[in-house]
């Protein structure tokens, strides 16, 4: 009797253990899927869970929520400042803008980016170290971190290759505005536009050499336009 009466708690612990597992395994089982056909293949935005998913993932939202928050400081601190920059970068490009404020606006725009690549390391360096405290099995983590790529790390290497290029192109804005100040008299900017006077330009380098720059200019524009969409497109939350 004796027996019999001290097994059945061992019994219970047992079935409550693997109730528990159980739970355990269907909740990794559910985020699997979640992060395989909601999360990795969405191509714009990050999905918010509502109370119902989050209730089916279990202790796994959270693990989901290192992801979300990261988007949501990076859109806050790095994202929509970035876009006002551009905002006050073209308003400060203004057609009656002189050369030396053009200058001044270059500068700073210039400096304003690499500030905001300071702030995206710091947010990204924090994120890495709490994905890296996540206690995941093997098969889950394999699929977690596709999604840490697809909506972290990637968006963050086409905004880390950003920075170097628009400094770049930033510098070819200041060359170009350089050889106008030499050739003043001859290029000026008027009415937003660099024009030439035909009349005093007789050399038609200057022209060609003109152009030149100004090709470059717009062709390293896209490129970093594409660069941008590239790290906005997984950044804005809906």
């Amino acid at each position: 009797m004796n027996k019999h009466f001290y097994t059945v708690p061992w019994i219970l612990c047992l079935v409550v253990l693997l109730g528990g597992c159980g739970r355990e395994l269907q909740q990794q089982q559910a985020f699997e899927s979640f992060l395989q056909k909601e999360v990795i293949p969405r191509n714009s935005g990050i999905l918010i869970p509502n109370m119902s998913t989050r209730k089916k993932l279990g202790v796994y939202a959270l693990h989901y929520d290192v992801i979300v928050e990261y988007n949501k400081v990076v859109l806050e601190k790095v994202c929509k400042p970035l876009e006002k920059l551009q905002r006050d970068y073209q308003d400060a490009m203004k057609p009656e803008a002189s050369v030396e404020e053009r200058r001044k606006a270059i500068i700073e725009h210039r400096r304003a980016i690499r500030a905001l690549e300071v702030a995206l390391d710091k947010e990204l360096a924090w994120t890495e170290s709490e994905i890296a405290k996540l206690d995941q099995p093997d098969e889950l983590r394999k699929v977690y971190t596709l999604a840490v790529e697809k909506h972290i790390r990637i968006p963050a290497k086409a905004f880390k290759a950003m920075v170097p290029a628009n400094e770049k192109m930033m510098n070819k804005n200041l060359d170009l505005l350089d050889f106008i100040a030499a050739n003043k008299g001859k290029v000026e900017i008027k009415d937003g536009q660099i024009q030439v006077d035909g009349k005093k330009d007789k050399d038609q380098a200057t022209l060609n050499r003109l152009r030149e720059m100004q090709d470059e200019i717009i062709k390293m524009a896209k490129a970093i336009q594409t660069q941008h969409n590239e790290f906005t497109r997984q950044l804005i939350s809906k």
